[in-house]
């Protein structure tokens, strides 16, 4: 897709950039996100605050026009199929997408996502200035550093291990992030999970 741009960290490629129409889908998933509140699930704490908050896709069905082309998108830059999830694969309780909602002072310590997924997105709904830099870290290599941006979409290799600065904002950064799986998926029917494959 035009106007994504390619990074390279630790040898793997990231690409970031804004899908067509991107402020209109930011409106209608913030409206859908906002709406739909007081119905979060959580995972886990970190510093005192739910890390993740996920919604079913019924209440923010919006996730789709997100995810679908950041899922085909990925398949092109990466050249691997790649399968997009909406509801919890078996034995999980949360769907592969959530949302992280930083207050002033919060952030988020560095993981990866490569227990199943290949390739993980993050996906931008507000970000007052100073709301914290994603950042990718590898030993030996100093960090790569991405500054927040609304309706910015960010595509990674889901090994890459990353972290959020602190948000010094005096409002909430919004973010929306996912993991993709290699298809076909091997353990589980895609059918039965409401799957998107190319």
């Amino acid at each position: 897709m035009e106007g994504f741009e390619k990074l390279s960290f630790a040898g793997r490629d990231i690409f970031r950039g804004h899908l067509p129409d991107h402020a209109q889908r930011t409106s209608r998933l913030l409206h859908e996100l906002h709406a739909g509140m007081k119905d979060f699930s959580f995972s886990h704490k970190i510093g005192g605050r739910w890390e993740n908050s996920y919604l079913p896709i019924e209440k923010v069905p919006s996730v789709r026009d997100i995810v679908r082309p950041a899922r085909d998108l990925a398949v092109n830059l990466y050249g691997d199929p790649l399968v997009a999830l909406y509801d919890p694969p078996s034995g999980l309780e949360h769907p592969p997408f959530w949302f992280n909602l930083a207050a002033t002072g919060e952030s988020t310590g560095v993981h990866n996502h490569a227990r199943d997924s290949v390739v993980s997105g993050v996906y931008y709904l507000n970000t007052p200035i100073d709301s914290g830099e994603l950042f990718f870290r590898s030993e030996g290599a100093e960090d790569l550093t991405l500054a927040p941006e609304t309706g910015v979409l960010i595509l990674f290799p889901s090994v890459l291990r990353h972290g959020v600065r602190r948000n010094y904002a005096s409002g909430k950064r919004i973010s929306m992030a996912f993991n993709l799986f290699a298809f076909p998926l091997p353990i589980f029917r895609m059918e039965t999970f409401g799957a998107e494959v190319p």
